[in-house]
């Protein structure tokens, strides 16, 4: 019988589960990710509908919170990140992109809560 000898190679990040594990064990990897994906999504239902209604959350806010309990914001950085697309998704839904309208004004109208308490809402 031959010894075999297998040579497993590193790699810096692995998606499992639509988890993006890095190697440093850190989340940002994952939050780019989940940022990425979301705005793709709200930019296409931008393309394709004509009219928005909050109902259009479930679209898009199942992406921002898949695995929430498991990297629970880690950095500000990445609250800031996901923040910035949740604000996005806000602006789409009143249809309100001025630069003088509040955004937190129009979160608040929608009564959606901060990105910052996603994890906290999930448990």
């Amino acid at each position: 019988m031959r010894d075999s000898i297998f040579v497993v190679g590193t790699v810096s990040s692995h998606i499992y589960l639509g988890i993006t594990v890095s190697s440093d064990l850190k989340w940002h990897e994952h939050i780019s990710s989940i940022c990425l994906k979301t705005t793709r999504t709200i930019n296409f239902v931008m393309r394709n509908t004509y009219c928005c209604s909050q109902e259009h959350l479930s679209v898009f806010r199942p992406h921002l919170e898949y695995a929430a309990a498991a990297w629970d914001l880690y950095t500000a950085n990445d609250i800031q990140q996901l923040e910035r697309v949740h604000r996005h998704a806000a602006r789409f839904v009143k249809k309100d992109y001025r630069r003088t309208t509040s955004v937190t004004g129009l979160l608040d109208e929608l009564g959606w809560l901060p990105c910052s308490n996603i994890a906290n809402t999930l448990v």
